[in-house]
Order: structure tokens, then sequence, then C-alpha cells
């Protein structure tokens, strides 16, 4: 209850205007006395969402980092001699048989290590050292494996999109860390890839990840027919909340923040609409920012599973309680949610 009372203390921002560079410096800005524990950190995470390798609408601006950069610069000096590292692991960029580092190239992001010279990119094909974290399939029990260096940062930020998603109904700064899952594992936290029972029959039993990916791009009704025909599928859109709480008790950042510039409805997070808002949120607690980000999409964050779960296990508060900056009612949309919504609205039943 003390750590519930605690959140529901902590500011959340939210900014709108004709420039996303500004929305994020006026949203962090809006929060700045939340940020003092930044000072004396000399090794800063910034996660951005790269989880396309096409569509600029999907993934993280290199602007929305720089912003956040050069805010974090300009007002605490003692950052001025700190690392801050990029590090990603792109989803997609894996099944298409790319690489992240591929990823950052043709989004622009090798551009920040030339302006900054205290920023460099990693990528988790880069490392070999994992640590496991349960999660659950449709068979049962799994493993999944989180990249060591994470680990090794004194402060963790998580720069989201608000997007739809094609299990868990939405997506925004607390399941962005997912892309720090090692690349071969990142189909288990969906639950539809079984090691221990090898027999159990999953839509990638019949059509590779690769070639389901290949046709999202390229006929995406079909995909969301077969999964909605699919009862593996149904059962890992219950799974995978309960997968992103276990992720997400490793991975909490200590600040998000979520690019709503440019948000995206229908077939998220990679191959939906571009729903501009021209939005920033900013907050210490991540279920607060992810709380306002489910708001500005028409949606309650309590219809969210894992933001529900990690609210009820008082991790975070996503009330509107500390809301600071602009009016949500004069921003939000109601967006075109994911055709497989009718699916994965019933979370909450076994």
């Amino acid at each position: 209850m003390a750590m519930y009372i605690q959140n529901m203390n902590k500011k959340v921002s939210l900014v709108k205007g004709p420039q996303r560079y500004g929305n994020i410096k006026r949203s962090l800005d809006f929060i700045k006395p939340d940020l003092d524990k930044i000072k004396n950190k000399k090794h800063i995470l910034i996660k951005p969402n790269l989880t396309a390798t096409q569509n600029v609408f999907a993934n993280t601006d290199p602007k929305a980092v720089e912003a956040t950069i050069d805010f974090l610069l300009d007002n605490f000096s003692e950052l001025r001699h700190s690392q801050f590292t990029i590090l990603e692991g792109s989803g997609s960029a894996y099944y298409e048989k790319s690489t992240t580092k591929e990823v950052f190239r043709k989004f622009g992001y090798f551009e920040l290590t030339k302006k900054y010279k205290n920023v460099k990119l990693e990528c988790i094909e880069d490392f070999s050292d994992f640590l496991e974290f349960p999660i659950m399939s449709i068979a049962g029990h799994e493993r999944a494996r989180i990249v060591k260096r994470f680990f090794d940062f004194d402060y963790r930020i998580s720069i989201g999109i608000p997007k739809t998603h094609n299990y868990a109904i939405a997506t925004f700064g607390i399941k962005n860390m997912a892309g720090l899952i090692r690349q071969e594992d990142k189909s288990l936290l969906h639950g539809l890839r079984t090691p221990s029972a090898p027999d159990a029959k999953t839509i990638f039993t019949y059509i590779p990840t690769s070639a389901i990916s290949w046709m999202r791009r390229r006929v995406p009704n079909l995909v969301n027919f077969i999964f909605k025909k699919s009862i593996a599928y149904t059962k890992a859109t219950k799974v995978i909340h309960q997968n992103i709480v276990n992720l997400a008790k490793l991975t909490w950042p200590d600040l998000v923040i979520l690019d709503g510039f440019y948000c995206m409805d229908g077939n998220g997070p990679v191959d939906g609409f571009p729903v501009r808002l021209e939005a920033a949120v900013s907050s210490i607690d991540p279920l607060k920012a992810d709380g306002i980000g489910a708001r500005l999409m028409g949606l309650q964050p309590e219809s969210i599973g894992y933001l529900y779960y990690l609210h009820e296990q008082g991790l975070g508060d996503y009330s509107i309680q500390g809301l600071v900056g602009d009016d949500i009612e004069k921003i939000k949309l109601n967006f075109k949610l994911h055709p497989t919504y009718s699916i994965q609205k019933n979370w909450r039943t076994v």
C-alpha cells in the first residue's frame, strides 16, 4: 500500500504541439523535479522502439531521442560526463533476416552518435550473455532470456509510441522493454513457441514465423483471418499479459516517454496506420505514462491485461492523479483497434 500511495504522488505530463522535438522537451520540463535521481547516474540506457524494418510510423523517431538527450544535458550538467547507450533488438529485423544495426542505419540513429560524443548504439545481437526469466506458453511453463547488458545501467529510459498490438491490445513504454529479449526468444513472450512441448500445435507449426512476418506486409487481412480461427492464438492473447508482467518486473524503466506525435491504430504494432496526435507523455511512473497513453487511444488502462495486473500488484498507478500539462479530453481520439481485438479483449477469461 505504501508503494501505491507513493506512486500516486508522482506526476505524469501530457503536452500537445506542432513539433515532436519541442513536445518531448516540454513534457520533460513539466516533471523536472521528479528527474533529480538521474543527476549522478553514469550509465544511462535509452530504449527506443525499433520494431519495424520499413514502416517509419512504427518506430521511435530519432528526434524524440535527441530531444530527450538535449533536455537532460541542458538541465543536469553532471550528465555531460555520463555515457548514454541506445540499446535495441528489432524483432522484425530478426524475422526478416536483417539486423538491428541495419535498422539503426536506415532510420537515422547513427546521426546521434555523430552529434554527441557520449552517445553510442548497441544491438542485442552483439551480446551472448542472457538471464532467464519465467513465462507461460499455451503449453505450460517456459523460460525466455533477457540480455544481461541491461543490468549494467544505473538509469533506464523507455521511449515508446502508443500503438495497437496484435496480441496485447496496445503497447506503450512498459512493453517496449521486450526489445531486450534475445532475438530467438521474442515469440516466446507471445506464448506461441513451446520448447518444452515440441508436439504442441500452434500457427507456427504450419507457417514459419518469417513467412507470417512477410505475409503481414502484403496480406494482413488473410493473416488476421488465420489467427482468428486459431485456438492457440486465443490462448496466447491471455498468457502474454502475465508474461509482460514477469518481464516488466526485471526491466522496469526509471522514466517512460511516449512520443505520440504519430501513434498507430489498426494492424499495429508494425503494419497499422499513422494517427497524428501531436502529443507527448512523460513520467517516472511507467504505469502513469502508459495509462495516459491508453486513454489517448480511447482505451481505459484497466482494459489492458498487463497494465491491470501491474496496477493490482502495486507496481505503479495508472490513475490521472498528478496529470499536468494539456487537457487530455481535447487530445484523445477513439483509435481503430486491431482486427483481432474481439479476441484479445477476453484476456481475463481462463
